[in-house]
């Protein structure tokens, strides 16, 4: 992505963002394009922070006063405060929705999931599909939405995929297993689940999604919308785990095409996991008319496949 030096714009203010996304976020908002950011943090304030060019703002979530002289001044703020299905996320947000007021902020871009579909049985999803939350975490996502909505003249909300990217936990687990199991194992994994959908989405078109709705002055109004690598055709198991093999230089045996879907949803039965899931698939037309939508899913998830075998061959495991 690329950006116009421009003399004015929105400021910007990222509430939370400590992890990975926000140190990505972080990289972009330090652009000399842009006015200066600042970050908000009430907890952990990583060494990364203070050396990524963008002002760092320790507050206590629970204290109005410090936090509206933390938000003020500032036009557009991106929340990456994540929920843990305890009740200390909704709480917090409602204690909040004076301030957020009274700071003047007048648009929110909020980081979700599309986990609230996690009940939703259609095969296609998209921003008009109701959401059907089963788990406290999830519920969590929802309240948030409604919280934020209800608390800016314009809130975007996000219902991101399965965030991947250098620093993340999203398949971290996959990265071991090409590690240390056995060839016949891994053959197996892949002829077994090769065809379910993994939703995965990269970490850069996540920060610039949220680049994006920041300053694009075209962009106007209160929508929810759905950012995942859906639309590439390679977003499953079978690719993904092909990929992993290539960057730890690990060969195995294909047992001919993976298992039909119907087989795949028995086994995802026995284990206690939704089967419906593996025929899902989320929509892209949204994304896309907002400019959202990356063709860089192959070459993001080839680095995030090469760093953590780097990392391996580091640790000398």
């Amino acid at each position: 992505m690329t950006y116009k030096q421009c003399d004015t714009g929105p400021r910007v203010v990222v509430l939370g963002g400590t992890g990975f996304v926000g140190e990505a976020l972080a990289r972009l908002l330090a652009n000399p394009a842009f006015p200066p950011s600042r970050f908000i943090v009430h907890r952990s304030e990583p060494e990364w922070l203070n050396q990524a060019g963008v002002n760092v703002k320790k507050a206590d979530l629970e204290d109005s006063a410090e936090m509206l002289a933390a938000l003020s001044g500032y036009d557009v703020m991106i929340n990456l405060l994540r929920p843990d299905g305890t009740g200390w996320y909704p709480t917090v947000l409602r204690s909040l929705q004076s301030t957020f007021r009274d700071a003047g902020i007048s648009r929110c871009i909020h980081a979700s999931s599309i986990d609230v579909y996690a009940g939703v049985r259609d095969r296609q999803i998209d921003e008009a599909t109701l959401p059907c939350a089963l788990s406290p975490y999830e519920q969590e996502h929802l309240i948030g939405e409604a919280i934020l909505t209800g608390s800016f003249a314009e809130t975007i909300v996000l219902r991101l995929g399965a965030i991947f990217g250098c620093g993340g936990r999203n398949l971290v687990t996959l990265a071991e297993e090409m590690k240390q199991a056995p060839s016949w194992k891994i053959a197996l994994r892949r002829a077994l689940y090769g065809e379910r959908r993994m939703h995965l989405v990269s970490v850069e078109t996540v920060a610039q999604a949220f680049v994006k709705l920041a300053f694009d002055r075209k962009i106007h109004g209160s929508q929810i919308v759905v950012v995942t690598d859906d639309s590439d055709p390679n977003n499953n198991f079978a690719f993904v785990q092909d990929r992993f093999a290539l960057a730890f230089g690990r060969e195995f045996p294909k047992f001919g095409p993976t298992s039909p879907r119907f087989f795949l949803r028995f086994l995802l039965r026995l284990r206690g996991l939704p089967a419906h899931a593996i025929d899902r698939r989320f929509s892209a037309i949204r994304a896309t008319e907002l400019g959202l939508v990356s063709e860089a899913f192959t070459s993001r998830l080839d680095n995030y496949a090469s760093d953590l075998a780097r990392v391996t061959r580091m640790s000398g495991a």
